[in-house]
């Protein structure tokens, strides 16, 4: 691992670390850091959306940024499937899809040996393939104790096969199943009300039926719907979700 501080706001420092990561390339992370070492903090990891802007680590920044002064020790790393490599249709995508699990495990396990972090308050944070990347972390590490969802979809082959396949039928039933066991809406019961799930009113990707599912697989999170916001949300939903975790994590006004 290596840390080089990139940019400092007010008591707020943005460090661009890289992160080592066994058996595949080094992640890419911004640490974001109040100026309150000595005492007690809490833990965000931020997984990005794959969109038409901020479509990188960049997403939540500002997030990181206005929480930090409140004890909020940050990490935002850069995805890799399928932000660089496009889904193919075969195995390999189950592989990869475990692969970026195992990455952000890596960002989390980082994450986690900062110095100074009190280990009951730790949030995930994942937006769109981010937000199902998170649903997978967070029931395999017992060390996540909040999880926040935003507009994301309930299978992995839902949106490689209508995006990137242009599967259906047969081919389609066949390429899901691949993945079994892996698919995000199973993945978000554990910790029960400890849960929140954020929804687009007017979402051209996320159905009805996906926010159903969601709510069905754990009925005691928390689950908000912005009826006039599209896909990437908005202000409002910004405000709901740092009101959310301020309540899970215990911040500091």
């Amino acid at each position: 691992m290596s840390a080089t501080p990139a940019a400092v706001r007010m008591d707020v420092t943005v460090s661009d670390v890289t992160i080592p990561v066994p058996g595949q390339e080094q992640v890419r992370a911004w640490l974001v850091t109040g100026d309150d070492a000595g005492r007690p903090r809490s833990a965000v990891l931020w997984l990005h959306w794959l969109g038409h802007l901020h479509n990188d680590r960049s997403e939540f920044l500002p997030l990181a940024v206005e929480l930090a002064p409140r004890g909020v020790v940050s990490l935002l790393p850069a995805g890799h499937f399928p932000w660089v490599p496009d889904p193919d249709g075969t195995g390999d995508d189950v592989a990869r899809v475990r692969a970026q699990v195992d990455a952000h495990a890596a960002t989390l396990d980082f994450l986690l040996d900062q110095p100074d972090l009190d280990p009951i308050r730790v949030a995930l944070v994942g937006h769109d393939y981010g937000g199902m990347y998170a649903a997978l972390l967070a029931e395999r590490d017992e060390r996540v104790t909040a999880l926040a969802l935003q507009a994301c979809d309930a299978a992995w082959a839902d949106w490689f096969a209508t995006y990137w396949l242009r599967l259906g039928g047969a081919a389609l039933v066949d390429y899901a199943a691949r993945f079994a066991g892996l698919d995000p809406v199973e993945h978000v019961g554990r910790l029960g009300g400890r849960v929140l799930f954020q929804w687009a009113g007017k979402d051209t990707f996320v159905s009805e039926a996906t926010r159903a599912a969601y709510a069905a697989a754990n009925p005691r999170a928390r689950s908000l719907l912005y009826d006039d916001a599209e896909h990437q949300l908005g202000d409002r939903a910004a405000v709901d979700l740092v009101g959310f975790l301020a309540e899970q994590l215990g911040l500091d006004p």
